[in-house]
């Protein structure tokens, strides 16, 4: 046996072909691979170009700037996409519109699915620096409508990102929507039938995320600008920061529509549903807050459709559960009254806006099922321009059924003789100053539903009314409206349980046509009840009037109740007023009639003093039964600026005195003298003056004066001139 190792046995022939081969083959497959490498771009490329022109009928045409796509990652990378239309396109079906994209990179694609048309996965897709402008958009019909995208290429994608997006609407010189950036992120999207039908998915995806900064737009004239606003779905949020609205300039946008300036400094809701507000087309939301608003509008030349007609485009019914408004600002322009809300809170609570939630009788007042409101100063200008009127504070809740407003202010800017020269007649200046009005038992629901006013209980605090006259000029062509008569021509119902009036006064200045001076009388330490104040011909019946009593002082030393009765809804306005003042001097009086009507008692004291009026359309008529004693007065002439009693007007006295005044009643031989009211009523006047007129036509009548006499005294004079 040899002791040499035995030499390496070969491999066979066919082993070694195989490995020649199987080299021959990596090598030609490595060539093949860099030779497809190398062309696949440029053809992409090419195909995306062709396929744009040929799927919009050469109405656009498409450039990349640069295409690169990664085999391993399966990702593609575009650069520079520029799309734009055609110089002369052959049809106009598709808008008008100019892209420019910054960047495209795509992620994950599923090449298998998509060469076997099944549904496509893909890990992301990000846009980078997306310009948009859209000019125009399609004015005819695609000749051959096509299958949707989602049903042409059916997609999974796990993340959307658009970044840096902006664009414009409209024409260039003047678009109607412009966006400087806006960023978008959505998750999970399902682009196919199924998942754009899926009720918890809003727009297929699980998720949105969107951020917009300055978007600009225009409306109705309108210029609608905002810094930012933002929206999660996963969150349920959606903000708005610095909102503002300018109206058109002057001259511009429709005659006659609704013009708007708004300055919201932020707006959050919370709750959002969105998903449900695209696959029902209904907004829900658990909570918005309103922040700050200044808003102004000037009301169209016509009503308005209601709300929820406005809002049916956006939604078929929106439902919030709460709404606060803090620290507005509402002002009406272009109306004469000039109403302005200052520092305004408000809070409703489940608010519905649709068609049912605008109908009567559904228990909801402006669409939300209650309200609790305050505010600062409230400005308006009653009978405008001459009585500027201020609330200092305000406050209501329906649910509660209360109002309450705190100081109460009217105050004239025109003398009583430049209201005489504007109006042409005598007109009475007013001044009013209450600290308190509230109202108990408010039926809201009734006011929304039929705009009917029904309280059961009004409450007025410390109220101080001056009425101060000039008797020169002649009286109104118009009918008052201060009668009982007039509450049958309000068109609303108004019913009032109970009101009450606690510690008023009513302070009266009078210039008469016969003297400069001025004369004073007031009434103090006023209260007075009204039941039943209701123009409602269901309830206002002869019987179940209104019926009040009321309690004062005059010149705040004579005591005199009242009571009145007072059907009024009667066609001839008849109405029952009785009462008496308690003891006083008669010389309380002279304040007013010394100056006015030239007349001072002297002396007198009154023990009692009983009325008893029955007032209708035409005459003022009833009794007075006065008790007094040493009663005398005397009557002056004004020359030169001073109050004199010339020779005659001695004279004259004397004989009044002696002759035609009682001096005592009862008189000594205890014969009682019962003065009767004799007056006509002047329908011009308020319902006040046809008492006063009743109460001098039976005080002169009941201290000797002839009942004619009487009668012309306590009637106005139409024929003085204006002053």
């Amino acid at each position: 046996m040899s002791n040499s190792s035995p030499s390496a046995v070969a491999p066979p022939l066919w082993q070694t072909w195989l490995r020649r081969v199987g080299a021959a083959l990596v090598v030609l497959l490595v060539l093949a691979v860099a030779a497809l490498w190398l062309g696949l771009d440029p053809w992409l490329r090419r195909t995306l170009e062709k396929q744009v022109a040929e799927q919009t009928h050469g109405q656009y045409q498409l450039g990349i700037g640069s295409l690169r796509t990664e085999l391993w990652p399966r990702a593609l990378h575009l650069r520079r996409v520029v799309l734009r239309p055609t110089a002369r396109p052959l049809a106009d079906t598709l808008p008008r519109l100019t892209m420019y994209l910054g960047r495209l990179d795509l992620r994950g694609l599923g090449v298998l699915a998509l060469l076997r048309g099944r549904t496509v996965p893909l890990d992301s897709l990000v846009l980078d620096s997306l310009r948009v402008q859209v000019l125009a958009l399609a004015k005819k019909p695609a000749p051959h409508p096509t299958a949707p995208l989602y049903q042409q290429h059916p997609l999974r994608l796990g993340y959307l990102a658009l970044r840096h997006l902006g664009g414009t609407f409209g024409p260039k010189a003047e678009p109607t929507i412009q966006v400087t950036r806006a960023d978008v992120e959505a998750r999970d999207i399902l682009f196919t039938k199924a998942g754009l039908a899926d009720t918890q998915r809003l727009g297929g995806a699980a998720t949105w995320q969107a951020l917009v900064r300055y978007p600009q737009g225009r409306l109705g004239g309108h210029v609608l600008t905002l810094a930012k606003a933002s929206f999660s779905t996963q969150q349920q949020s959606f903000t708005l920061d610095s909102l503002s609205i300018e109206p058109p300039a002057p001259g511009q946008g429709k005659p006659g529509a609704t013009q708007v300036t708004l300055l919201l400094p932020q707006l959050r809701v919370r709750g959002v549903q969105a998903a449900a507000w695209q696959h029902q087309h209904r907004l829900r939301a658990d909570s918005a807050i309103v922040q700050q608003p200044r808003f102004a509008f000037r009301p169209p030349a016509q009503a308005p459709p209601p709300l929820w007609q406005l809002a049916a485009p956006l939604a078929r019914r929106t439902d919030l559960g709460h709404l606060a408004i803090n620290d507005g600002f509402v002002a009406i322009v272009g109306l004469r009254h000039k109403p302005v809300m200052r520092h305004f809170y408000a809070t409703g609570r489940t608010i519905r806006v649709d068609s049912l939630g605008g109908q009567a009788n559904q228990g909801r007042i402006l669409y939300a099922r209650s309200w609790q409101a305050h505010s600062g100063r409230l400005t308006a200008v009653f009978r405008p321009p001459a009585y500027p009127t201020s609330i200092e504070r305000a406050s209501l809740d329906t649910k509660a059924r209360t109002i309450r407003l705190t100081g109460l202010a009217l105050d004239p800017i025109f003398s009583p003789v430049q209201l005489n020269r504007r109006t042409g007649y005598q007109t009475t200046q007013l001044r009013v100053r209450m600290t308190e009005l509230r109202a108990q038992g408010f039926d809201f629901n009734l006011l929304s539903d039929h705009s009917h006013v029904r309280v059961a209980r009004i409450s007025l605090e410390k109220p101080w009314l001056g009425l101060n006259s000039d008797g020169r000029g002649p009286m109104g062509h118009n009918q008052s409206v201060l009668t009982p008569e007039a509450m049958r021509k309000l068109r609303l119902h108004l019913e009032v349980g109970r009101l009450d009036v606690r510690n008023g006064t009513i302070a009266a200045r009078y210039r008469s046509a016969e003297t400069p001076r001025v004369g004073t009388l007031s009434f103090d330490r006023l209260n007075i009840t009204l039941r039943h104040l209701s123009n409602n011909p269901r309830t206002q019946t002869l019987a179940n009037p209104l019926t009040g009593e009321a309690t004062g002082y005059v010149q705040n030393r004579c005591y005199v109740q009242a009571h009145l009765r007072a059907p009024m809804l009667d066609p001839q306005g008849r109405h029952h007023l009785w009462g008496y003042f308690g003891a006083t001097p008669f010389s309380i009086l002279n304040p007013m009639v010394k100056p006015t009507k030239l007349i001072e008692f002297k002396s007198g004291i009154a023990q009692r003093i009983a009325f008893d009026m029955h007032i209708d359309r035409r005459r003022v008529a009833g009794t007075m039964q006065a008790s007094y004693s040493d009663l005398k007065i005397a009557m002056y002439k004004y020359k030169d600026g001073e109050l004199k009693k010339p020779l005659f007007k001695r004279f004259l006295n004397g004989l009044l005195n002696g002759l035609v005044i009682r001096d005592n009643n009862p008189r000594p031989s205890g014969r009682f003298v019962t003065g009767e009211m004799n007056t006509r009523r002047e329908l011009r006047s308020s319902v006040f003056s046809a008492w006063r007129q009743g109460l001098i036509s039976g005080g002169l009548h009941s201290v000797g004066v002839p009942q004619k006499i009487a009668q012309k005294l306590s009637q106005n004079n139409d024929t003085v001139p204006l002053p």
